[in-house]
């Protein structure tokens, strides 16, 4: 699936000195505006310089530097700052520091700055209309953005491989390795994989580890620029931030021997603070002082606090690269000191590299994805083949499995459950068959109309032009200025005229300053942009959850397409129980609802914006109107349920009924004549009520029972809980923990196996009607009979559905038989799909965690409103009481014995069952032939890629550009 390779790759055989200034670790501040600066720390907290000049930082432009000069060009710039620095020796030594960081040109900033020099080379080119040959190309055409958080070395192997897999095909197309730059975002320095276990680190997993023994080693990377230094000073300052709050100096105060411990314990960070402080006033016996330590820790809590404030904002940066045929491929680890959520390192990607390096395309994924070979390739040039092409996504599939890995919370489940979901059901294999289904239908279905509701943030590609085009907000008053200025109001005298002229002009000028604000990435990223952005509502807070359907709906108002490439493959790693899938899916079904509403409120007027063809509008409308009765039918789908529910328990008791009947009439004919026997048909009716309210009430008491668990479970709380130690702290939150998540256990599989029960049943009860009673004769003689039109029906819907699974059984058999080989899986969860997801979504509104990785804290409990938890409630209070009229509505209808409504009704829903199947069949099956076709996306894809070889030009381009690199950089002396 994937090659072993060495991440930041280099020539050993490099001198350190060259390594050094080539991949030189940086501190970079990402600008509001867009754009990086380097940060210089002159003083960082060392005791020899001057306490109160702690942490003095300066910010500087990143330098271009064209490495096609002559290679003695940076040792000459190198004498002539030391030439300069010379002449400070007449200052003391912290005046020498502060001078030096003034005049210090720092003439380039290492392999970044020379990719920067190619880029906006580029720009110049183009302003200057200047043709550059292709064998002279050296721009960025393609970054790659890799989120991580806690994941280990291993994951971040795997995804890197998958991206040097496709560079043949690349280079096959004219793009160079060092065309193709990858940003991997660790997002908190603190949070990265460094697991100590009781035999010592797993230098294997963890991340420092390798820097050290890689990176470090190879780039002669040294004392306080190395990773572990940077890793071990924001903990420690964080540790001092949290432990001398005023609020714990107000216990340490109250507790004179809690307060010696703590210093003795931080004793050589606190003493040379101390002495600061005293000045020529200190004495060795004022060290344990009560009130001298108290300063000095009130000292420190200033300092560390300032320093992470520092610190928000910026990241630590290594460069590092993967050689590939003697050729450069970039590589930025950035390791941002703030965690701030997967939607701030986009914004560092987009805002920071991407401002900087202005590719032609963007790639996001997931840290543990695996590309197949050449998937990037395709992604990329599905693009190239069509300009009208803003964004792809690839055709996701569950990495193999090994072994059943459902046992991180076997020690919450009941012995039923276990039995279940541990030793005979997957939920991994029923999450690749649902992987599965979903692209073969949903994505080729919405492709198929131009419009992909959701690109996941997993794998998925964008034109960067789609996005730094400006959003186009048009209003009365923009109309307005647009027809003065070309003079279409009302004919005044000619001076009036040209008085309203410039007013008009002025009013323009506004509203195109306000556009140049409010473009597709500054709505994209607008809550990590400004850190004071409050939400409006909790619905707007729910739609961050899922801004991909947001960014989706303005790409295509910004006049592009965007679609599913099914032969573009990545491998992913699924949840491995079911309370991870739980909360992964809490934060998918909320996002994507309250995300749908925005659209659905607004695309009316982002539509008018676009240039779409009338056609191409239209179908955009459809794809809205579809996606709004899926939406309604999840909204419902417990009133469905109980509906359903109580259909087949009536047939079950009318059945039985009546072959009780028959049987009691067949004896009594034998004996004699037959009886009158009304009280014995009264006590079978009500035997029979009797069973079917006890199986709807245990049903419905199972739903309350999932509804108050969802109510009352709150992670926040458990996040919250205090300890008298570490140790009982986490045993308090898992013995919580285990005590809902074996409930949710429990009622999820009797949900599950009465869900099943009536599936089967169902199943039962047509193949007996259709099937062996129904014969053809009675379908041509009979067409008017239910169970005519219920067969029709049935070979309509599953027949068109069928299509697109045949397809793909040709083109990519593997798919299909991995859909076959899990669909029992996949049959078992559907039941705990549709209700405990769902029903634990509605109630938990309130939670904008991530919910999975371990981000389980609400960080935006103050970007919210206070009045969150009566929304919440509010909105589930709705929800209950529209699905207990509508059920009770249907269920009173029938009890009314209407004629033929049973019949009816399930007509009705056969009709819009078979309506919803129809229309995605057959769209998805449009799809796939027009991508496979030999005019499709693929044969023009593939047109352009057999039709051009330039490996030997690329090959020969990237080598000299690596030489370049080599020989510009061999230095004497370091800066």
């Amino acid at each position: 699936m994937y090659c072993s390779t060495q991440i930041g790759k280099c020539l050993v055989e490099e001198p350190d000195v060259k390594n050094r200034l080539l991949y030189k670790t940086l501190e970079l501040e990402l600008q509001l505006e867009g754009g990086l600066k380097v940060v210089k720390n002159t003083f960082q907290n060392d005791p020899k310089y001057e306490i109160n000049n702690f942490d003095l930082r300066k910010r500087f432009d990143l330098i271009p530097l064209d490495i096609s000069k002559s290679k003695n060009y940076l040792t000459q710039k190198l004498q002539q700052q030391q030439e300069e620095s010379r002449n400070l020796r007449s200052l003391n030594f912290t005046q020498q520091l502060k001078k030096y960081e003034e005049i210090k040109d720092h003439a380039h900033n290492g392999l970044l700055s020379s990719l920067i020099h190619e880029s906006r080379k580029r720009d110049i080119e183009k302003q200057e209309q200047l043709q550059i040959k292709d064998d002279q190309e050296n721009y960025m055409k393609l970054m790659v953005c890799i989120t991580m958080f806690r994941e280990p070395l291993t994951q971040l192997q795997k995804s890197i491989d998958g991206v040097v897999q496709s560079l043949d095909a690349f280079m096959k197309y004219g793009i160079a390795p060092h065309q193709i730059g990858v940003c991997v975002f660790f997002d908190g320095i603190e949070n990265i994989h460094n697991v100590i276990d009781e035999n010592g680190a797993s230098y294997h997993e963890n991340i420092i580890p390798y820097f050290k023994s890689h990176l470090d080693e190879e780039y002669g990377i040294k004392d306080k620029k190395t990773l572990d230094h940077q890793y071990w000073e924001y903990k420690k300052h964080k540790k001092f931030f949290l432990d001398y709050n005023p609020k714990n100096i107000l216990n340490l105060k109250r507790n004179q021997q809690l307060l010696l411990k703590k210093y003795k314990k931080y004793k050589d960070q606190l003493l040379p603070i101390m002495k600061s402080l005293k000045g020529d006033r200190w004495m060795p016996q004022d060290e344990w002082v009560e009130n001298n330590i108290i300063q000095a820790m009130i000292r420190q809590y200033d300092l560390s606090s300032q320093y992470i404030k520092d610190r928000e904002n910026t990241a630590w940066v290594y460069q590092g690269r993967h050689v590939h045929k003697e050729c450069t491929m970039p590589i930025f680890y950035v390791f941002k000191f703030k965690n701030g959520s997967k939607l701030s390192s986009h914004l560092w990607f987009f805002k920071g590299f991407c401002e900087e390096l202005k590719p032609e395309y963007c790639l996001l994924m997931d840290c543990g994805a695996i590309p197949a070979k050449d998937s990037i390739f395709k992604l990329i040039s599905s693009m190239e083949a069509d300009l009208k092409i803003g964004g792809v996504c690839g055709n996701m599939r569950i990495e193999e499995e090994i072994g059943n890995n459902d046992s991180l919370h076997t020690e919450s489940m009941d012995i039923l459950s276990k039995i279940l979901n541990q030793h005979i059901f997957s939920i991994k294999k029923c999450q690749q068959c649902e992987y599965d289904i979903g692209h073969i239908l949903d994505k080729n279905y919405e492709s198929a109309l131009n419009y992909i509701h959701v690109l996941p943030g997993a794998f998925s590609a964008y034109r960067f032009k789609a996005f730094t085009q400006h959003y186009q907000k048009r209003s009365k008053k923009f109309e307005m200025i647009r027809q003065v200025l070309r003079g279409g109001l009302q004919q005044n005298t000619a001076d009036n005229q040209q008085e309203n002229n410039n007013d008009a002009e002025d009013q323009a000028i506004s509203v195109q300053n306000e556009q140049e604000r409010y473009n597709i990435l500054n709505f994209y990223l607008r809550q990590v942009m400004d850190s004071n952005y409050e939400y409006s509502s909790i619905t707007e807070a729910n739609m961050f959850l899922a801004e991909d359907r947001v960014l989706c709906l303005l790409l295509f108002c910004q006049d592009f397409y965007l679609k599913y490439i099914p032969d573009a493959i990545v491998y992913v790693d699924a949840c491995q129980s079911l309370i991870d899938l739980l909360f992964q899916r809490r934060r998918w079904i909320n996002g994507s609802w309250f995300a749908l509403n925005y659209v659905q409120d607004t695309y009316q007027e982002k539509l008018e914006n676009s240039s779409h063809s009338w056609e191409a509008k239209q179908l955009f409308k459809f794809s809205i109107i579809c996606a709004g009765l899926n939406q309604l039918q999840q909204y419902f789908f417990q009133s469905f349920q109980i509906v359903w529910l109580y259909m087949i328990l009536r047939e079950v008791v009318g059945s039985n009924k009546e072959t009780d009947t028959d049987t009691y009439y067949d004896v009594q004919n034998q004996i004699s004549p037959p009886i009158n026997d009304d009280a014995s048909d009264h006590v079978q009716e009500s035997v029979n009520n009797i069973f079917v309210s006890a199986i709807l009430a245990l049903y419905i008491f199972l739903v309350l029972m999932l509804i108050y668990l969802s109510l009352t479970y709150d992670q926040q709380i458990l996040n919250n809980i205090n300890g008298t130690s570490e140790n009982s702290k986490k045993n308090l939150q898992q013995k919580i923990r285990s005590y809902y998540f074996s409930k949710y256990y429990f009622v999820s599989t009797l949900l599950g196996l009465i869900s099943l029960a009536t599936v089967t049943y169902t199943i039962y009860l047509l193949i007996n009607s259709i099937i062996l009673e129904l014969k053809f004769t009675d379908f041509i003689e009979k067409p008017n009979a239910p169970q005519s039109y219920y067969s029709l029906l049935i070979v309509i819907g599953f027949g068109t559905l069928a299509l697109p699974f045949l397809f793909t059984l040709i083109t990519q058999p593997s798919v299909i038989i991995s859909v076959l080989m899990n669909a029992i899986h996949y049959f078992y969860y559907q039941p705990t799909y549709t209700h405990l997801f769902i029903t634990y979504a509605f109630c938990r509104i309130d939670d904008l965690s991530w919910g999975t990785k371990g981000l389980t804290e609400d960080k935006s409990q103050s970007k919210v409103f206070t009045d969150k938890i009566y929304k919440k409630y509010l909105f589930v209070i709705k929800w209950i009481v529209l699905n207990c009229i509508a059920s009770g509505i249907l269920i009173l209808l029938l009890r009314m014995n209407i004629s033929r409504l049973p019949q009816f009704l399930i007509l009705f829903i056969s009709v819009i069952l078979t309506l919803i199947s129809l229309l995605k069949g057959f769209l998805a099956i449009i799809h796939l032939i027009q991508f496979y076709m030999p005019t499709g996306t693929k044969s023009r894809r593939d047109k352009i890629i057999n039709t051009t070889n330039k490996m030997e030009d690329t090959l020969k381009r990237g080598k000299d550009f690596n030489k370049n690199l080599q020989e510009f950089f061999m230095a004497k002396k370091s800066l």
